[in-house]
């Protein structure tokens, strides 16, 4: 006999639902909340971004001098320099200002990363096709200077790409959060002096006060049960798969899910002192911290601002001594800074870390530090405490064969059916569910079974 293992659900769908957690009573969570709102309308902006950037792009692409060495005709017309100019400007200050904003800010606080490279790549990027432009267009008639708005465009797109990916996985990270919240309901039904029931808003329920919950109702606080016996479902909160049986004196957590009792409760905790609400805390700054791979991939991108900076302007030097060829000198070194910009280490590390996180919490494994995701490589063995924690805590039978050749494998299975039909132990389920899934004829079994 095996446990099932847990069929991963799909929770694919990522949309914000609108969520009432004022009856968190926690000014940490509330802020924590509006900051994911704040960042799922910006990444909608990255979405949005991403397509409107494209579409300009596709023109900018198609007309590009490189086109002339591919497969693709050549669809450039009489003005389109011209076309590409008013798209290329129009993208690198609607798509490039996230860039842009982001590269303001960290000069700001002298921490040139990720997005000052971003922001360099494309504003040397544009101005110098803006200047080459400008060359072609009035002042040599015999000679071609390249520009890079084909560059501009694609760099541009990749980056929004990359970005809205992210924050999409961030996002779903989030989600899990608030799913969790939603465990708790609004309201709870305190027990007054007098004897009174009356119905509050959880935030208003203090430590101390005795609360009512009915049979198949959300337990709102943690507490201790002051009367009453049931059955609780802590699976959303704990891991753990099967009721749990409840009497008196005992603990009960808030979210879970009451059983076929009523029961009283003293509220022992609430708002934040509550365990769900230190879960999600807990969640929520492993969010935010970084691992090491992430550190490391912001102190080098801050290094390569520098080391980008610096062989461009040696490369300027060496080919203007070398060639006398200012064009040619200038185009080396928008080369050499178009190619620092870290498509790669300001995006893989990040992307990664975000997902596996938000896989993670929607599949109910809650990280507490990031970096015990990359120190999972290292590995050899898990050692699990509990049944339910990797299984659904449902027995079943996955195979079975006779030994005595004087059975058939469906007769011995019979047999155990027969002997285990008394019984609710979970063993004795996943035999007569097996048998159910068969559909053996009753007669057979009944016939079998008589004897025992």
């Amino acid at each position: 006999m095996k446990n099932k293992k847990k069929k991963q659900q799909n929770h694919g769908d990522n949309d914000m639902q609108s969520m009432d957690h004022t009856h968190m009573n926690m000014e940490s969570n509330g802020g924590d909340m509006m900051q994911h709102g704040g960042q799922m309308m910006h990444m909608g902006n990255m979405k949005r971004k991403f397509w409107v950037s494209l579409i300009f792009s596709l023109p900018i692409i198609a007309l590009s001098p490189m086109l002339k060495f591919s497969f693709m005709p050549n669809l450039v017309f009489p003005g389109s320099e011209w076309l590409v100019l008013i798209l290329a400007t129009f993208l690198y200050i609607y798509g490039g200002a996230p860039f842009i904003k982001g590269a303001k800010a960290e000069l700001k606080e002298r921490k040139p990363e990720m997005m000052t490279l971003v922001a360099l790549g494309i504003t040397v990027s544009y101005f110098y096709s803006l200047y080459a432009f400008t060359i072609n267009q009035f002042f040599v008639a015999d000679t071609h200077v390249m520009d890079f708005f084909w560059e501009l465009a694609t760099l541009i797109d990749i980056m929004l790409l990359g970005h809205w990916i992210e924050m999409d996985a961030v996002m779903a990270a989030g989600n899990a959060l608030e799913k969790m919240a939603a465990l708790l309901p609004n309201t709870a039904t305190i027990v007054a002096d007098n004897g009174d029931h009356i119905e509050k808003p959880l935030n208003e329920v203090v430590i101390g006060e005795s609360v009512i919950v009915k049979a198949g109702e959300k337990i709102p606080t943690d507490g201790i049960i002051l009367d009453g016996n049931t059955t609780v479902n802590e699976a959303l909160v704990t891991g753990e798969s099967k009721a749990v049986t409840k009497m008196k004196n005992d603990k009960v957590i808030g979210g879970s899910t009451n059983g076929s009792g009523a029961i009283m409760v003293k509220v022992t905790g609430t708002g934040q002192s509550g365990y769900l609400a230190q879960v999600m805390q807990m969640v929520s700054n492993a969010q935010k911290e970084q691992s090491k791979a992430e550190g490391v991939a912001d102190k080098v991108a801050g290094l390569l601002v520098y080391a980008a900076v610096s062989a461009a302007i040696l490369t300027f030097i060496v080919w203007l001594l070398v060639s006398g060829d200012f064009n040619l000198a200038l185009e080396r070194t928008v080369t050499v800074l178009v190619i620092a910009c870290p498509h790669a280490l300001g995006l893989a590390i990040p992307l990664v870390v975000a997902r596996s996180t938000s896989i993670g919490a929607q599949n109910g494994l809650l990280t507490r530090k990031r970096q015990a995701l990359e120190d999972a490589t290292e590995l050899d063995a898990i050692l699990m405490d509990k049944t339910g924690t990797l299984t659904e805590g449902n027995f079943a039978v996955n195979d079975y064969k006779a030994t005595d050749t004087a059975y058939s494998n469906e007769q011995i299975l019979s047999l155990m059916g027969a002997l285990e039909s008394g019984s609710s132990h979970p063993l004795s389920v996943g035999i007569l569910s097996k048998l159910k899934e068969l559909n053996l004829k009753r007669e057979f079994y009944n016939q079998v079974s008589h004897p025992c």
